[in-house]
């Protein structure tokens, strides 16, 4: 081919020293369990926790217990969903995550959909939202916590971290997992913060703690509630949980992943779950329900009113943990396009590795690229929602893909199977998340989204499936081959060797 002859020249002048590069030109397995855990815990923890618990108290009509029992009810349904995947990244072991499963239980149509809406919608509306969160926690200490920061701050500061995410996850995968490893710990070490402040004021019967739990289940708060209104709470919680399938999509990567990722998966949630929970009782500890739905940046207003003129720590943790957010999420993002191009489903550039780094940089660029248009027009709720919308189409059809897998691929290794009912009730629970913002609250958000699913199949039809070329499009692949040093990887070959594993 002459897009790998152009590659294979590179290589060499750039001073690849390998004779054979057939043998050992591919992604290569560097994560381990406690990376692994780092990586899930490290995406699950970021903006959501320090902003969510607006949105979840207001969806909830102000109620302090039905909030917490929604938060439990988020983390054991993210669980369920997990255990799905789980199932699926031990049986279809390809980087891409849903990319690979919906392409092996469906075809390609429904695996070229999830792949052009993850691009354009799910990863980057979602980073996009971590950034405006981080740029809300850096700008807020400026203003007491209370009001909001300009927006330009807000947005340049966001900026300026996927820039400097991009610039880490380009260059190494180690380092990238090393830097995920440290904000991680970092990050537990913020909530820890926030849990023992908490626990610490309520010990000492802090009168608005008890005015909180006394009057948790207010009956005239409950009495308004709507099944509608719950679901856009959901959003909200499960925005903050979202993460736990992300190292689905780096499963080449992963050490003996049959049994590594199951147990990053429930080590990681488990313990995430845990502190959710005890973070949100320690708000409720400190702040009205009033205080916390007119906060910016609760965890700040928090901060200043339990550690007082050390109130600072607790912007810094928060800024920590949703970089390190962005971090794992460049980290394990790029797989997906770099998979679906792989597959033909999008230009060959985002399918090649840079021949020194072994790192998938222009699906890095690509994306990233993307998350940074998007700052410019977002705000953290609509990126929120799009964001979610499209996700739980998904996510849905991940669970359903596990029964698909099973009745049409019964072949296929599985060191971990979930009980059957999981997916079915992960699948029913994810149309409830779909259909009840919609009616509750229909908004341009969920358009954007629906628009990229519902438009997919015209595009695979005429470039996939037709192969239909722009003009000058191979030219212009090895000039950025040439510009950006990277080339094809050899996973092509294995495809022929491995006659089981279908393509398209």
């Amino acid at each position: 081919m002459e897009i790998r002859a152009e590659a294979v020249n590179n290589a060499a002048h750039s001073g690849t020293k390998n004779s054979q590069p057939k043998e050992v030109f591919e992604l290569q397995k560097k994560i381990g369990l406690w990376r692994g855990v780092s990586i899930i815990a490290g995406i699950m923890v970021g903006s959501g926790i320090f902003l969510s618990p607006v949105g979840v108290l207001a969806g909830t009509n102000g109620s302090v217990g039905m909030s917490l029992v929604l938060w439990v009810v988020c983390g054991l349904f993210s669980g369920l969903a997990a255990l799905c995947y789980a199932e699926l990244g031990t049986t279809v072991v390809e980087s891409g995550g849903d990319f690979a499963y919906f392409n092996a239980a469906y075809g390609g149509p429904v695996a070229f959909a999830y792949s052009s809406a993850y691009l354009f919608v799910i990863y980057s509306t979602g980073s996009a939202a971590k950034a405006v969160a981080l740029g809300t926690y850096i700008a807020t200490p400026f203003y007491n916590g209370e009001c909001a920061p300009p927006t330009t701050a807000v947005k340049f500061a966001g900026a300026a971290a996927i820039l400097v995410v991009t610039f880490v996850n380009y260059f190494s995968v180690r380092n990238a997992a090393r830097v995920q490893v440290v904000f991680t710990i970092a990050k537990f070490v913020g909530l820890a913060a926030i849990i023992i402040g908490g626990i610490t004021r309520l010990a000492d019967g802090n009168p608005v703690a008890n005015s909180n739990f006394v009057n948790a289940f207010d009956p005239k708060a409950l009495a308004g509630l709507t099944a509608t209104q719950i679901g856009l709470a959901f959003y909200q919680g499960l925005f903050s949980y979202d993460g736990w399938a992300n190292l689905n999509r780096v499963t080449e990567e992963v050490n003996d992943v049959g049994k590594t990722l199951p147990r990053c998966i429930m080590i990681a949630i488990t313990g995430v779950t845990a502190f959710y929970v005890l973070v949100n009782i320690a708000y409720f500890s400190v702040l009205t329900p009033e205080n916390i739905l007119s906060s910016k940046a609760v965890a700040v207003t928090f901060g200043y009113r339990v550690f007082g003129s050390f109130g600072w720590i607790m912007p810094l943790a928060v800024c920590l943990s949703i970089f390190g957010s962005l971090n794992g999420s460049c980290l394990t993002g790029g797989r997906i396009t770099f998979a679906a191009a792989r597959r033909g489903h999008l230009p060959q550039i985002f399918s090649m590795i840079h021949v020194e780094h072994i790192t998938p940089g222009p699906s890095l660029l690509i994306h990233n690229l993307l998350v940074l248009i998007m700052l410019i027009p977002g705000d953290f709720d609509t990126l929120l929602n799009s964001m979610s919308f499209a996700t739980w189409i998904f996510y849905g059809l991940g669970a359903v893909g596990v029964l698909v897998l099973r009745k049409t691929r019964p072949d296929l290794p599985r060191p971990y199977k979930v009980p059957v009912v999981i997916p079915v009730i992960v699948a029913i629970f994810t149309v409830y998340l779909t259909i009840a913002p919609l009616i509750e609250n229909p908004d341009i958000s969920y358009l954007y989204g629906g628009i990229f699913i519902l438009c997919s199949p015209i595009f695979y039809f005429l470039f996939v499936y037709k192969k239909l070329r722009l003009p000058g499009m191979d030219h212009f692949t090895i000039f950025l081959q040439k510009f950006l040093d990277v080339s094809p990887t050899d996973w092509e070959d294995k495809l022929a060797i491995n006659a089981s594993d279908k393509s398209e």
